[in-house]
């Protein structure tokens, strides 16, 4: 399993350089801030920032995450919440400022950027992707492929250049643990369906 961590990103002509940075200036200029996002979590994190913060951070729907970056490179749209790994060189450069990471630790590649938890004290599941086997697959089977990619997923170069250059988070472990991880990600889409009324497709 690994997480490929999103990014809160703005672009930096703006001077914004925290979240609660971000709070003030979107209450200085009401409905006149816009930001894109992929996922559905995200979209409820940040109209959970708008209603708690008394904002109006307008969203504005993509097609692609190149359009995103795009757009905040234009500053038509300053703000995303997008794959860092899609705008790692922007954040190099200093054209798009990184407020906060939607991960469970911070990123090598930059370790000064806190994770959501961090920066605003709530706990949203990560994107994850994650090894699955046919069910029914002898234990033995299913312990010597996670064996294996544990053994993988430990090496200094794969891990290098497969994980850490590419802003992604391995996760390797227990079967367990997965097991653990996802029940968890289960319940917090359940509260959100909940709380927003979205059905089940």
């Amino acid at each position: 399993m690994f997480i490929n961590a999103n990014a809160l990103v703005v672009n930096a002509s703006h001077n914004v350089k925290t979240i609660p940075e971000l709070f003030a200036y979107a209450k200085a200029k009401p409905g006149k801030l816009s930001y894109g996002t992929f996922s559905f979590m995200l979209v409820y994190f940040m109209d959970k920032l708008n209603k708690d913060n008394g904002i109006d951070i307008v969203r504005v729907p993509f097609r692609s995450g190149n359009e995103m970056v795009n757009a905040v490179m234009a500053d038509t749209t300053p703000i995303v919440f997008l794959g860092l790994a899609n705008m790692i060189g922007q954040i190099k450069s200093g054209q798009f400022t990184a407020l906060a990471l939607n991960s469970t630790v911070r990123s090598p590649l930059f370790p000064n950027v806190p994770t959501l938890t961090e920066a605003t004290g709530e706990d949203y599941p990560p994107p994850w992707f994650g090894l699955f086997a046919p069910a029914g697959t002898p234990e033995p089977i299913l312990e010597k492929i996670n064996g294996e990619v544990q053994r993988i997923a430990a090496e200094p170069a794969f891990r290098q250049r497969n994980y850490t250059d590419r802003a992604v988070e391995p996760m390797a472990g227990p079967r367990a643990e997965f097991a653990k991880f996802i029940a968890s990600n289960r319940a917090f889409a359940a509260r959100v369906a909940k709380e927003t009324g979205m059905q089940p497709q």
